[in-house]
């Protein structure tokens, strides 16, 4: 059974046949209901800098950015154009990345890591998402392959390539920097570990990579070296805790994708493959980074999606390695193994679409209920105004913090509270305030396993008190 799926797969028709296929899923996959999730906060601002896009300074440039900008300006703005380039880049990385991941570990090893990313639910969720995410992840990985390949081929140029790349994905967002130390904890370990040096394991190269590396670093950080105050205004705050930032990584990832990950990380270390040490570094790194910032300033599990591209690729090597050592009928077992990583995320991926509203706040379905209910007059109270502009009709919302609480019982208008999590975190008075004077008229919250997105709706009538 084994030999005959690898001389199936040493014809490149059969790959490419094969690739197609898993591609053109992917590709349903996250055109399916990519319009129909309201935006969220991130969406938002996304939305609010493809506007002003030439305002923004060469260090503060983004290719995701410019490809959502060409994008609504030659469509139109609304959830399903805002979200088509990152949709588009989601499903062109599963061939783009094939082709490195095949020449590192071969065909069979290629192909199940395009069919664990095709159904990834990470994957999946930030391809539907007017973000930049698809678009770092790719250039990020991509620069990863590119680095380990200049020093297995000693090819200086290579580094050229991985460098511009690099650049790219830090512009997309600073915490691309992880990668330098992925790449640093690689080179540190081929110097101490008892395992063969690769041809270019030299100083050259080595220097191609660390003048430049500091100074993308430094264009990429220039935004806030310039002005520490918008570091501290936008991260300067204790989000999350460490277990809430790990768990977040374990589920997003994948309970079976980690747990058969470390087992292949562990197999073939033990064997002292460099492509193993490479990616397992870049697969543990970037949340260990994550986890010790989280303790000190904002943090999410989001940061660490660079990370997943390293954790699919160990799961389907050892996956295929499972098929391999198989003997008779046990390759029947490592089958279950392959349907337990295909059925898990399908079942996120069915949770996804069908019962949790793209797992993100219903704040389309929460204005609806507005617009159906509000008469002329009233006013609509929200903590994210934008959201409010773009979606109610003919109206402005006003952010939380523009009215006098003590004063409302004397006017003459109604008030619309629209409440997500974010007034308790922010305003937990004002939202007492509310619960204790508003009517709940209708309940959308969004129940996403431990997170719910809070989206509630209270009415506050001064002439009915």
């Amino acid at each position: 059974m084994i030999n005959f799926i690898e001389q199936k797969l040493d014809n490149r028709v059969v790959q490419y046949l094969i690739l197609a296929g898993i591609t053109l899923f992917a590709a349903l996959l996250r055109f399916y209901k990519l319009g129909e999730w309201s935006f969220w906060y991130d969406e938002i601002f996304t939305l609010r800098d493809v506007a002003r896009v030439f305002e923004f300074s060469a260090s503060n440039q983004q290719l995701s950015r410019w490809l959502i900008y060409l994008t609504v300006n030659w469509l139109g703005t609304d959830e399903f154009t805002a979200r088509l380039a990152p949709a588009l880049v989601g499903i062109l990385s599963i061939p783009i990345l094939y082709f490195p991941t095949r020449k590192m570990f071969g065909s069979p090893t290629a192909i199940l890591f395009a069919l664990f990313l095709a159904v990834s639910p990470w994957h999946l969720y930030w391809s539907q998402n007017a973000r930049f995410y698809t678009t770092l992840i790719l250039f990020y990985t991509l620069s990863l392959f590119l680095v380990y390949f200049a020093f297995e081929e000693d090819k200086p140029w290579y580094l050229v390539f991985a460098l511009l790349l690099f650049g790219i994905a830090v512009l997309e967002r600073l915490f691309a920097v992880l990668l330098v130390s992925v790449v640093a904890s690689y080179l540190l370990g081929l110097k101490i570990l008892p395992i063969e040096k690769p041809k270019g394991f030299r100083w050259r190269n080595i220097w191609i990579l660390l003048i430049p590396t500091l100074l993308i670093g430094i264009v990429g950080s220039y935004q806030f070296i310039s002005n520490p105050g918008k570091w501290l205004e936008g991260f300067g705050w204790v989000n999350n805790n460490p277990i809430w930032i790990l768990s977040g990584i374990t589920f997003y990832i994948g309970i079976p994708f980690i747990c058969i990950g470390v087992g292949a990380a562990a197999y073939f270390l033990l064997d002292k493959q460099r492509s193993v040490l490479m990616l397992t570094l870049a697969a543990i790194l970037p949340a260990i980074g994550i986890v010790i910032l989280s303790m000190v300033q904002y943090a999410a599990n989001r940061y660490v999606f660079v990370s997943l591209t390293a954790w699919l690729i160990l799961s389907a090597l050892g996956t295929w390695e499972l098929f391999k050592q198989s003997r008779g009928k046990a390759w029947l077992l490592a089958l279950g193994v392959l349907l337990i990583l295909l059925i898990f995320p399908m079942g996120e991926n069915i949770l996804y679409y069908q019962y949790q509203n793209g797992n993100r706040d219903d704040w389309k379905g929460a204005f609806a209920i507005v617009n159906d209910l509000k008469e002329p007059g009233d006013m609509v109270i929200v903590t994210e105004q934008e959201l409010g502009d773009y979606y109610l009709k003919d109206d402005i919302a006003y952010h939380y913090t523009y009215l006098d609480y003590d004063d409302l019982a004397e006017t003459n208008q109604r008030y619309w509270f629209v409440v997500d999590n974010n007034l308790g975190d922010k305003y937990p008075e004002i939202l007492y305030w509310v619960e204790d004077h508003g009517d709940l008229i209708a309940n959308k919250d969004v129940v996403v396993r431990a997170r719910n997105f809070q989206m509630r709706i209270y009415l506050y009538d001064p002439s009915a008190q």
